[in-house]
């Protein structure tokens, strides 16, 4: 008989805490999901991508199509991740390596011929930590979450001498899931 009373406590307590668990799990949205801008130079799409396997943010896709006849060039270097407004330092992209890093400070500005469109995973260098792993794919940096509130690009481009700035943005939530 004691040993009956003792299961079913045991169940009650593991149904209760795996209901009081999931209700402590947040799972983060992005409003909206996929941030577009154009202006007569260049199209920028801007999506927060989850983290794989989890349920928060931790990178962008970053999409840059060049509408004109002439190149365009990405100014990396003075282009900055932007949090609630404000400037949160430079990106670091999917696959860099501490060598990737020296090439872009010496060379920032990246080009990118008339018509066409690149794209990246760019995330905040401030939000990422040096990994002590080395994995297959070669990543050296892990990547910290996206904080809920206002975030986003502030991109430098330059045409013909002449430097076009835009500010890219979305909200990003967090419910109780």
């Amino acid at each position: 008989m004691m040993h009956k009373r003792w299961g079913w406590g045991i169940i009650f307590i593991c149904l209760v805490l795996t209901v009081t668990g999931c209700a402590a799990v947040e799972v983060y949205s992005s409003h909206p999901a996929v941030q577009k801008m154009s202006n007569d130079y260049f199209n920028v799409e801007l999506e927060p991508q989850l983290q794989e396997g989890q349920n928060f943010f931790t990178s962008f896709r970053f999409v840059f199509t060049n509408k004109t006849k002439r190149d365009l060039h990405l100014d990396w270097e003075n282009t900055y991740y932007l949090f609630n407004g404000r400037r949160g330092g430079r990106f670091l992209w999917e696959g860099v390596d501490w060598d990737a890093l020296k090439k872009v400070r010496n060379q920032p500005l990246i080009p990118v011929a008339a018509g066409d469109t690149v794209t990246a995973v760019i995330f905040p260098k401030n939000l990422a930590g040096r990994s002590r792993i080395t994995s297959t794919t070669g990543l050296r940096y892990t990547r910290g979450p996206l904080p809920v509130g206002e975030n986003g690009i502030f991109l430098v481009v330059r045409h013909n001498g002449r430097e076009i700035r835009e500010k890219i943005v979305v909200e990003i939530e967090a419910q109780q899931g």
